[in-house]
């Protein structure tokens, strides 16, 4: 995959630096007015979750905060930067949660999306309020990866920690907190916490009272105009080089991933396949009613990313080559043919549900289910049934994605899964009936975090398009098939 990147001495002013967060490490990186990464200068500190068999899934916050510091020594004091830099865009892991004491001194490690210990507590405030309603409110199910259930675990769980407990901030609002002396928590990031309110902003008082939590204790929202000077802060002392920057609030992942990719607005939707997928759409329309697969996050007071996502996209097809008895040496060329054959009635139904349903039905004790294998069928036969799963996986996203935003006029897709085999775009293009474009950006997620900084920097600017690896087609007669294979999927996921 070529790298979207420009040398330094081509790069052009006033510079960002993107920083991401994410699951296996902390990321920063130095970008030009064009969205470019300059030269060399990109860092990764690397970490992981502390996990447990009983759900845990955490990061010591303060780890992070030092794991920022040294990412940004890495990329503005290796060589002297070519021009100035007036932005700094962060993005973290959407869903993140610390609690913390009157002195500013974390009480727990961040929670991460990934913690289901408050599972009984999703159940218990399922019960007692209107999950429907909040949906359409806040944008976000009742899930145990989201803020409130983790509250009322919290506070069941740890009463003592949760006594002590001055202020409940996402991992880039405590990291803002401790580099610069104030919290950012971004409009995008609150809005995954499942709390606020999605026309509004504001937090929703049921949702609060219900987990018993006051709203001082919950930071407020700012939008990405309201970025933070670092000019006087403590990190201005550490990296003079940022003295004349802004501190973007802190976004999610998700958000950024789709401006990282180029999906920059509502005529545009982002599709991403690593380990889970997505779709992700940027509107700046209303939404009247909010489709009930779907999520939707207040970006500002003009934007909101909604869409919806699968646990299972590249896990699937990890699964089919650890478990389906694949050769060794098969090619990519022997995959791209395999998924560009002609469609066949006899190719196994799958529900690649290997670790629950979320969009659209948010099921999560839902597993995998496979129809229609005989004692013929063979391993290509099911793989391509594995992943024409995927592909109606997306399709169903994709249905309620158009009645919310109607249909866009073009689709860029990235991820690793597609990476490793790019050949299964045949399906998802014709399962979807458009065209789509695979886009070569590295590292795009903290692509999309510049992006965002680049808005404040540069708003006059554009900037650089991905370039495309791959352009697909859909075959209009294969459109049928999938409609008529969704029917099955729907009735056969349902008794997942």
């Amino acid at each position: 995959m070529p790298r979207f990147h420009i040398p330094a001495e081509d790069a052009q002013g006033p510079l960002v630096v993107g920083i991401d967060i994410g699951s296996g490490g902390t990321r920063a990186a130095v970008y030009d007015v064009t969205g470019r990464e300059v030269g060399a200068l990109h860092h990764k500190e690397s970490h992981e979750f502390t996990v447990g068999d009983d759900g845990t899934s955490t990061i010591d916050a303060d780890q992070i905060v030092e794991e920022i510091r040294a990412a940004l020594a890495a990329v503005l004091t290796a060589t002297e930067l070519p021009g100035e830099v007036r932005a700094i865009g962060v993005d973290t892991f959407a869903s993140s949660l610390v609690a913390v004491d009157a002195a500013g001194n974390a009480l727990t490690p961040c929670i991460t999306y990934a913690d289901t210990r408050c599972h009984a507590q999703v159940d218990r405030l399922s019960q007692s309020l209107d999950v429907d309603a909040l949906h359409e409110r806040t944008g976000a199910r009742l899930h145990s990866s989201y803020t409130a259930p983790r509250l009322a675990w919290l506070r069941e769980t740890q009463p003592d920690v949760f006594a002590r407990t001055e202020r409940f901030m996402a991992l880039g609002e405590y990291a803002a907190f401790k580099l610069l002396g104030t919290p950012a928590l971004g409009t995008a990031s609150a809005a995954w916490s499942g709390m606020t309110d999605r026309r509004t902003g504001e937090y929703v008082p049921e949702l609060l009272e219900a987990v018993g939590v006051d709203v001082s204790m919950m930071g407020p929202s700012l939008d990405p105009e309201d970025a933070l000077p670092v000019d006087g802060t403590p990190l201005a002392k550490d990296f003079p080089q940022l003295k004349e920057a802004v501190w973007l609030p802190v976004i999610g992942d998700g958000l950024a991933a789709n401006l990282g990719i180029g999906a920059l607005g509502a005529g545009t939707w982002g599709i991403s396949t690593a380990t889970s997928g997505a779709i992700r759409q940027l509107l700046s329309t209303e939404i009247p009613t909010l489709p009930s697969g779907l999520w939707a996050y207040r970006v500002d007071q003009q934007r909101t990313l909604i869409g919806s996502a699968m646990s299972d996209c590249g896990r699937v097809l990890d699964w089919c080559r650890n478990e389906l008895a694949m050769p060794v040496d098969v090619a990519e060329t022997d995959t791209t043919s395999l998924f560009s054959a002609p469609v066949s009635h006899g190719t196994p139904l799958v529900v690649p549900f290997f670790s629950g349903e979320r969009g659209t039905k948010w099921r999560g004790s839902s597993r995998a289910l496979f129809a229609n294998v005989g004692a013929s069928t063979t391993w290509e036969d099911m793989l391509r049934g594995a992943m024409e799963g995927v592909a109606l996986s997306f399709l169903r996203i994709a249905d309620q994605m158009r009645e919310a935003g109607g249909v866009p006029e073009r689709i860029v897709l990235s991820g690793g899964m597609t990476g490793a085999i790019p050949g299964w775009l045949h399906l998802l293009s014709d399962a979807l009936g458009m065209p789509i474009d695979h886009v070569a950006v590295n590292r795009s997620t903290m692509r999309g975090a510049a992006v965002m900084a680049l808005e404040q920097a540069a708003p006059d600017r554009p900037v650089a398009e991905a370039p495309v690896l791959t352009h697909v087609e859909p075959v209009a007669a294969h459109q049928e098939y999938y409609r008529e294979r969704l029917e099955r999927f729907e009735k056969l996921a349902d008794l997942a």
